[in-house]
């Protein structure tokens, strides 16, 4: 959200209210019990070692 005036200004923050919140909540809660669960795929273990890779790879570049 943009506000006018001086730029040091925190933007104000859209709200919601708690019932929206709540139903928020409940169906993220949902979501999340459906695949929590599941197993990983190769192809998502796969991802992750190369962003592990990568991510030393930073690292040692950064020295």
């Amino acid at each position: 959200m943009i506000t006018e005036g001086n730029l040091d200004q925190k933007a104000a923050r859209p709200w919601l209210d708690r019932d929206a919140r709540e139903q928020i909540g409940a169906h993220l809660q949902a979501l999340f019990a459906e695949i929590e669960g599941q197993p990983i795929t190769d192809e998502q273990i796969d991802l992750l070692l190369a962003l592990r890779r990568a991510e030393r790879e930073l690292g040692r570049n950064e020295v």
